[in-house]
Order: C-alpha cells, then sequence, then structure tokens
C-alpha cells in the first residue's frame, strides 16, 4: 500500500454507515445531512422547533409559536427538508398571497426545494402532475386560493404548513369559513405545522380554534375547554393547561435566541412636504368623485376594492393615478360605444391586464373572483349614455390635470430623505445603500427619471415584476456569463432576472427603486436604509417591506424613511396610525406579535382605511373615524389576554436556555464530524474520478462515475468557490461514494495504523501506542412503531481486545479508525465469539435507551388521554349542575304556586330534568368505562414497544497495530 494512502476499504465501510446512521429523533444528528446541504446555518432555537416537530408522531399536528424575527420559515424548511428526503412529498403550504412568493424564494435558494404556486387558472393540470411520481414538488397556495378550492385539496397529505396560522384562531365560533375548510384539507394530513408569533389574541377560545384546526378532539369539546380554563379563570392554579399547551406549542422567545442572533434595531426618520396647490386640486377632485353614491366606471360589487386601488394610486404620484384614470376612462368609453354596460367581470377587471405590475396579489385574487352579476350587463339607454359620457370626459380631464404636474413635491424632497438617510447610515459604519418602495410602476419610472436627474444614476437597480428593462437585461447577461458552470444559476429565467439584480444591488449598486415585488422573496440585508415612497396602508405589506432588510444577517440598525404630508388629514393619519400605534418603524426585529396578530387580515384593514376616506366628507369626520379605528385595535390588545398568553406561552419550557446551549455544542460537533467523513470518503472513492486541491473541500471532476453528476469543480458548503457545483450529500455524486464505499470487500486482515501520520489522534490512543490487538464492528438498527410512524435508530455495535487482553470500548474503536493505516498486511483468522459478551452488555445498554424513548411516545399518548378524561369528566359535571339546577328551579317553582295543573306540570319537568341528569351519569359511566379500556390498551402498546425488532449487519472485523 502507498504510504500517502490514508484510508482503506475497511475505514471507508465504516466512515459510509456512519454517515447513514438514524439518530434519535432529538438528536441533532438525525438533521445532518440536510443541515449539511441547506444553503443556511440554521439557529440552536430553529434546530429545536424543527426536532420538536419531528418528534411528536402521537400528534397530528404542531404549533411552531417563535416570536416575530426568529425564523419561523427556517425551521419548517428544515421539517420539509426532511419529509422530501424520507420522500415524503405530499407537501401543501398554505400562506398569504403575499407570502407566497417568500415562501418558493426561501425553499429553493436555503433548501433547494422545488416548489409549485397553485392559481385558480391551472389548478387541475398543477394538483395532476403533483400526484405523478415526478411531480412538481411542494405545492403553495393561498389562504383565498384554499377556501375556494377545498375540495381539489382534499387529500392525503404527508406535511401541511399553514403560514401567519392565526387567521384560523377564531375557528372556534363556527364562522370563519376559511378555518373550517382548511380544517378539512388538513383532516387527513400525516403532520401539520402551524406558524404564528400570536396564537392567542383576545380570548382564550382562539386557543381551542387554533388546536382543533388540525386535531379536533386535542381539548375533546369547546365546552369542556371553557369549563376547565374559562369559567375557573385560575390560569396560574392546579389546571394543567399550561402543560397541554407545551406539548404541541415550540415557543421561542427574543431572549432566549438573544445569544445567537443579533438584533438590531429600526431608526425611524420622517421627511415632510407639502403638495403643490395642483396636487392638492386633484386629490380634492378624485377623493369627491369616488365619494360620489352612483359611478359608472364601477359594477357595484367591484366598487371598493375599485377605489382602494385608484385611492393608492392617487397618493403614489400624478403619474400612477394619471395612467389608472386614463385605463378606466378608456374601459369606460369602450362601453357606451358598444351599447352595453360591462360585461359579467366589470370595468376594473378587465383593465387588470393593463395593471398586473401593480396589483398585489391578494388585489388581484380579489378582482379575480368578483362578479358584476348584480349589475350588469345592461343595454345603454340615451339617458344613461349622456352620463356615461359625461364621467369619461371627467375621468379625462382629471388625468389631464395630473398629467400637467410635471413635478412632484414628494419627489423633490427624496434627495433630502438620501441626505438625511445615508448621513445616519455613516454614523453607523453601514454601507450607502438604499431600496426605495413604490406599489407603482408608473411612480418607479418617475422616481428613477428623479434620481438620474439629480445625479444618483450611478449604481441604480430597477426591480419590478417583469424585470425586463434594458438595464436588467443588461446585468441579467453579465450574470449569467460570470455564473457559467454554478449552481447559482436556476434555468427559470425570472428566478435568475431577480437574482442577478440583487447580486448587481449587492456588489456594485447604491440604491434600488423597487415595486412591491420586492417585497417577496428576496434577501438584502446588506442594505441598511428603507424609504417608504408610497406607505402601503396594510401593517403587514409595511413589515414584510422592512423585512427585506431588517432580518437574520443584518449587521447594522436600520433607517426607515416615511414622507409626511402635510396637506392631507388623511395620509398623516394613516402615517400616525401605523407608527405611533402600531409600532412598525421601530421594533427590534419584528414588529409587536400583538400588532400583526390583531390584523388577521391586512386587506380587510386596508378597505377600512378606504371605507373612512369614501364616506368621510371633512377633516374632523376623518379625525373621528381614524380615532374610532384605533381604539378598536386598542381594545383587540388588552392586558388582561397579554398577561394570560405570557402565561400560557412564555414559560412553556423553563430549560429552554439549556437545551438551546446543548444543541449549539451538539449541531457544531456533528457537522465538523460529519462533513470530516464526508471529505475523506470522497477523496477515497473519487481518487481516479478527480483532482483534489488543498485540504479536499475543493476538487475537479475529470470524469463521472454516474451519469447524473456533471463533471467540472466542486466545493463543499464550508469552502464557497465561483462558478463551480456545491457537493451535497443528497446528490447523486456522494449517494454513489456512499453506497460504493458500504458494498467495498473487507476481509479479515491486518491493518497498521501510524499515529505520527495521522491528524487526529485522541489521547487514550496515544496510550496505545505499540500496542496490537483485534477488533470488530457490526451496524445495529432498532426498529419500532409510533402511531403511524416507523422509527429508527442505528448504531455502530463496535469494541474490540488489545492482545494484552484488555477491552476496547466502540469509542475506542472510532478513534483506531479515525487514524491513518500506512501497511496492510495478510489474512488472518480471527475468533468472533471472544467479541460476543462485551458486545451484548453495549447491545443492552442500546436497547434500554431506545426502549426508554420509544416508550416515551405511548407515554404521552396516554397523558392524552388521560386529560381527554379529564375534560369529558368537567363537561359532563356542568352538564349535570346544569340539569339539577333546573331540577331545582321548578321543584322551587311547584311550591311557590297555589294552582295544582301548574304544581303539577313543573313537578313533571323537575322529573324531566332529573331523569336528564341519571341518563347522562349512566352515558359518562359508560363512556368512562371504554376511555379507561383504551388508556389499558396505551399501557398495553407501551409494554409492546419495549419490545422493538433489532437487526445486526455484520461490516469487518480486523486485527490493529498501532505504530509511533
Amino acid at each position: 500500500m502507498n504510504n500517502d494512502q490514508k484510508l482503506t476499504a475497511h475505514q471507508a465501510k465504516y466512515y459510509a454507515y456512519e454517515l447513514q446512521r438514524s439518530y434519535a429523533n432529538d438528536h441533532v444528528g438525525k438533521l445532518a445531512g440536510l443541515l449539511f446541504d441547506a444553503q443556511v446555518e440554521p439557529k440552536p432555537h430553529q434546530i429545536d422547533a424543527a426536532l420538536f416537530a419531528l418528534q411528536t408522531p402521537y400528534l397530528p399536528g404542531v404549533v411552531l409559536a417563535d416570536e416575530v424575527g426568529l425564523g419561523k420559515t427556517i425551521e419548517a424548511g428544515i421539517v420539509i427538508t426532511q419529509y422530501w428526503a424520507e420522500r415524503k412529498r405530499n407537501i401543501l403550504i398554505i400562506a398569504p398571497s403575499s407570502l407566497r412568493q417568500q415562501w418558493q424564494q426561501e425553499l429553493q435558494e436555503k433548501f433547494l426545494i422545488p416548489s409549485t404556486l397553485l392559481d385558480s387558472k391551472t389548478r387541475e393540470a398543477q394538483l395532476a402532475k403533483a400526484a405523478t411520481p415526478n411531480g412538481a414538488g411542494v405545492l403553495i397556495a393561498s389562504y383565498e386560493f384554499a377556501y375556494r378550492n377545498e375540495m381539489s385539496l382534499f387529500k392525503s397529505w404527508d406535511l401541511v404548513i399553514a403560514d401567519e396560522a392565526h387567521r384560523l384562531r377564531n375557528h372556534w365560533n363556527g364562522r370563519n369559513k376559511s378555518a373550517e375548510a382548511i380544517s378539512h384539507i388538513v383532516g387527513n394530513a400525516h403532520k401539520t405545522l402551524l406558524l404564528t408569533a400570536t396564537p392567542l389574541q383576545n380570548r382564550l377560545e382562539e386557543l381551542y380554534g387554533l388546536v382543533s384546526v388540525f386535531d379536533p378532539s386535542y381539548f375533546y369539546s369547546l365546552d369542556a375547554f371553557r369549563e376547565r380554563y374559562i369559567k375557573s379563570r385560575d390560569l396560574g392554579g392546579d389546571d394543567d393547561l399550561t402543560d397541554r399547551v407545551a406539548a404541541i406549542t415550540k415557543r421561542t422567545l427574543r431572549r432566549d435566541a438573544d445569544k445567537y442572533i443579533h438584533f438590531t434595531k429600526r431608526m425611524p426618520l420622517t421627511v415632510e412636504f407639502t403638495p403643490s396647490p395642483d396636487e392638492i386640486k386633484l386629490y380634492e377632485l378624485v377623493n369627491a368623485y369616488l365619494q360620489r353614491e352612483v359611478l359608472y366606471a364601477f359594477a357595484g360589487s367591484q366598487r371598493h376594492l375599485s377605489a382602494l386601488i385608484i385611492r393608492k394610486r392617487l397618493g403614489s404620484s400624478t403619474y400612477a393615478v394619471a395612467s389608472t384614470l386614463e385605463n378606466i376612462a378608456t374601459r369606460l368609453a369602450a362601453e357606451l360605444d358598444n351599447g352595453q354596460r360591462r360585461d359579467s367581470r366589470g370595468g376594473l377587471v378587465v383593465d387588470a391586464n393593463l395593471l398586473d405590475d401593480d396589483l398585489l396579489d391578494e388585489e388581484a385574487e380579489e378582482l379575480e373572483e368578483i362578479s358584476a352579476d348584480d349589475d350588469g350587463p345592461d343595454v345603454i339607454d340615451a339617458p344613461l349614455a349622456e352620463k356615461i359620457k359625461a364621467e369619461v370626459a371627467e375621468l379625462r380631464s382629471y388625468a389631464r390635470l395630473a398629467r400637467s404636474i410635471a413635478v412632484n413635491q414628494k419627489a423633490v424632497k427624496l434627495n433630502d430623505a438620501l441626505t438625511q438617510g445615508f448621513a445616519r447610515l455613516r454614523e453607523l459604519g453601514a454601507p450607502d445603500k438604499a431600496i426605495i418602495f413604490t406599489e407603482s410602476t408608473k411612480t418607479q419610472e418617475y422616481i428613477v427619471r428623479t434620481l438620474r436627474d439629480s445625479g444618483h444614476g450611478e449604481g441604480l437597480v430597477v426591480f419590478n415584476g417583469s424585470n425586463e428593462s434594458p438595464e436588467a437585461t443588461a446585468i441579467y447577461r453579465q450574470w449569467i456569463i460570470a455564473n457559467r458552470d454554478s449552481d447559482v444559476i436556476t434555468g427559470i429565467t425570472a428566478v435568475d432576472r431577480r437574482k442577478a439584480l440583487v447580486d448587481y444591488f449587492r456588489d456594485h449598486g447604491s440604491i434600488m427603486v423597487a415595486t412591491e415585488a420586492a417585497a417577496e422573496g428576496i434577501n438584502l440585508q446588506f442594505c441598511s436604509m428603507l424609504i417608504n415612497y408610497d406607505l402601503p396602508w396594510n401593517p403587514q405589506r409595511v413589515e414584510q417591506r422592512i423585512g427585506r432588510i431588517h432580518r437574520f444577517g443584518q449587521k447594522y440598525d436600520v433607517v426607515v424613511v416615511n414622507f409626511a404630508n402635510k396637506g392631507n388629514v388623511a395620509e398623516s393619519r394613516i402615517l400616525e396610525l401605523l407608527a405611533n400605534k402600531f409600532h412598525l418603524f421601530s421594533a427590534v426585529f419584528g414588529a409587536s406579535d400583538e400588532v400583526l396578530g390583531a390584523i388577521e387580515d391586512g386587506l380587510n384593514f386596508e378597505k377600512r382605511i378606504s371605507d373612512i376616506l369614501n364616506s368621510s366628507r371633512t377633516d374632523t369626520e376623518i379625525e373621528k373615524a381614524f380615532k374610532e379605528l384605533e381604539e378598536q385595535y386598542a381594545a383587540d390588545i388588552s392586558t388582561e389576554m397579554a398577561a394570560a398568553r405570557a402565561k400560557v406561552f412564555d414559560n412553556l419550557d423553563p430549560h429552554v436556555q439549556d437545551r438551546l446551549r446543548a444543541y449549539d455544542a451538539q449541531s457544531e460537533e456533528v457537522l465538523n464530524r460529519f462533513e470530516r467523513l464526508l471529505l475523506a470518503l470522497t477523496q477515497y472513492q473519487l481518487a481516479t474520478y478527480a483532482t483534489f486541491e488543498g485540504d479536499g473541500r475543493t476538487f475537479n471532476l475529470h470524469r463521472t462515475p454516474v451519469s447524473d453528476a456533471p463533471t467540472g469543480r466542486y466545493f463543499f458548503k464550508s469552502q464557497p468557490l465561483e462558478n463551480a457545483h456545491q457537493y451535497r450529500y443528497a446528490s447523486p455524486l456522494a449517494k454513489h461514494v456512499i453506497d460504493a464505499a458500504k458494498s467495498g470487500d473487507t476481509p479479515e486482515l491486518e491493518l497498521t495504523f501510524n499515529l505520527g501520520a495521522s491528524e487526529r489522534v485522541s489521547r487514550s490512543v496515544k496510550d496505545l501506542a505499540g500496542q496490537s490487538g483485534e477488533l470488530t464492528v457490526s451496524a445495529i438498527t432498532f426498529s419500532m412503531k409510533a402511531k403511524n410512524d416507523d422509527i429508527s435508530e442505528s448504531y455502530m455495535l463496535a469494541g474490540g481486545f488489545t492482545d494484552e487482553g484488555r477491552w476496547l470500548d466502540h469509542e475506542y474503536v472510532a478513534d483506531i479508525l479515525d487514524l491513518a493505516c500506512t501497511d496492510i498486511g495478510g489474512s488472518v483468522v480471527i475468533d468472533q465469539t471472544r467479541f460476543t459478551e462485551p458486545l451484548n452488555r453495549y447491545r443492552a445498554e442500546l436497547e434500554k435507551e431506545v426502549q426508554g424513548r420509544n416508550s416515551r411516545y405511548y407515554d404521552q399518548q396516554e397523558e392524552l388521554l388521560y386529560r381527554n378524561q379529564q375534560d369529558r369528566k368537567a363537561e359532563h359535571e356542568a352538564t349535570i349542575r346544569d340539569f339539577r339546577s333546573k331540577e331545582r328551579e321548578a321543584r322551587k317553582a311547584a311550591k311557590q304556586t297555589d294552582d295544582p295543573l301548574e304544581q303539577l306540570r313543573f313537578k313533571k319537568e323537575a322529573r324531566k330534568w332529573e331523569q336528564r341528569a341519571e341518563e347522562a351519569d349512566e352515558e359518562f359511566r359508560a363512556t368512562r368505562r371504554k376511555l379507561r379500556d383504551e388508556a389499558d390498551h396505551y399501557l398495553e402498546l407501551i409494554e409492546q414497544s419495549l419490545k422493538c425488532t433489532q437487526v445486526i449487519e455484520h461490516l469487518f472485523t480486523i486485527r490493529w497495530r498501532l505504530t509511533p
């Protein structure tokens, strides 16, 4: 054997089995392969949450409820990746419309998981493709889509994830049709994850509602829940609500994770401007138009949403509203020419193709669904034609006025905003980079012209829904050339154009001007200033924008700039509401949980503001209406419920800090060893296929051992290399490396290991220098069943003897097999029986550990059943109390009347309630016997679980010799 070769077939086989070991469900090793591949370094609390979700087979669902800013998407991504690796790929994500694209981007970029956004037009084809073996990947649907397409989504899912799941917490009252539909969809799911930072807002019943989405029987019934946890109001007393919540909920607070995450702050900066007289005139004219009782441009069913869109364009820029008004006028004029009022879709809906780049997802979805059947189509008679003609002329006059206003005063102040903002960034030591957000592409074009005219053209990046401008195309083409032969290029043009623009902004840009398309699915933590050129009325949208820069990896406090319109009371009140009441611009790493939890539907919140503007004629009326809106949300955020929430959710695990520290150390140790073993194994198996550079973490694959692994340069994630392929554990190439090592020939031989030639020598092995002996290695797998899950744990059943007869345990064997082998001797004959007794003792120890973990699943199931019994008992006792109370009232009434017939009637009524109480007692006794039988059954299962099956696979036995 060549002295330079440091690995043998025996060691390679050992390493391969180590890499594929099945770890316990609460060990980081369970996630080692996917964490090695992922384009993210999960924090300990994220690993903790993911393992919690994966180690609860007895539960149909769990709630991941970390505070805002702690990365619930990463936690869910880890769970998705584990399911994907296990080939459980019927996965559905339900999220707000505005977050769908962000989910798609995060899954692809961080976990390399493909996904498809479901839409109504291609629903059947998408679902049919997803059902095939080579389906489209994870499916992502909006809440609106899930509600409208409940039956299409009614299937046996492996995993369903609902993001922003506080939308579902009113499921308890039976009036939330969307929550009811989603509860039906997840009914056949193997596991459901609900993600929400605000699982409880105003009433404890919301907790019942949230859990009952995936497990209607967890608290047995709403009456039982109320009897045990609401009527007593003793949240800190003898009841077990906190324990029950802890069994299904994982919540980490910022204070728990502050060691692992650098939480930066937000620094609000307000720049005031006063609109010109013509801008004020335009606003007043359009506002008065929208407040009219009768408008011919819109169907009644779409009027409110249309008015909302126009008002937001009006607040954006004169260019944005001019375009919108012209489109509406053109559509209305076409109806007049056709002699018929609108088709079944309504005026503005037909214009959606002209507004696509500006419509937000939730607006577009709602417009798709709006029907104008309530007031059209109608034939236009002569009097109506005159009225429509007048409205067309009026709309065009407003558009002309808007076009005539070439300079918007807000744009004049944009340079001031940039100057003040960049000054703040320099004080912080942050780079001069800013993103300017607008909801309109027309406004975007105007902003770009303004910036170029003022000398900000260099390093200017324009980002919108199409990204097909000549400048964007040039950046994209340069990016393609720079990243050829690398995994960065997806081949999906729209995705790659987005990546190209973000990379350019990071490396060369100074200002990005973006529409809402940039608020979804891109990460700009290298940028520390955001300017809301026009401010969304939806707090969730505001938070989403800020979240592009104020996120993991942001090193500096971020500056958030808003414009204050001194000439418009309504716009001033909106800014004040978002800033002072909702504290969106001064939070630490995420807006207030309470605030975003209170606002369950951002579009509805925008409509509330639009309604105020449509109905308020004076500044005084606007002030009054906004005050009422503030008071409503102030009432939603009650002190009493904040205290209840803290008791029930914020102290779920008193040992969380200790566990996070353990996971922090464990993940580093596991991943370092995982990389080291895979590196050594790859160098051994690909020695004739590749040239390795440096320490081996970059290599050039000259020819490929498998057809689906391209040749070219590769890198391990820990040593990134441009224009190269990342070497992944889940790749066909790594699979070949491991499979080849596992099937290698490993006869009984004598191997000589040299301590001096070895990179890793433990203290205990140093003491064995000069000695020799024998060792044996097998792989043992324990298999068990927990509810519907097949669970396995595997270990290296290894040990050895020195020639002096000293027993060496599995840790010694691991250390010896880490050494450099410098000589392979001839065949030897080894007596295998001498290992039997000590290995049996070790096997028994492992078996006991595994049995303890396995029985825990059934212990927890038995505990759930016991608590369910307590729920039923509480409900029963409340029913009996009610019946007995009614019986007493009837008997009391019988005594108080002198009328014999009335007395008889009351006594019969009392007897009826007495009989109902007796029947209820009998029913409960039967139920209690049934529950006792179920509990006994689980105790039997616990006993059976202690007899998990074992499979032992012998790998090799060798004679070893250690030289100094």
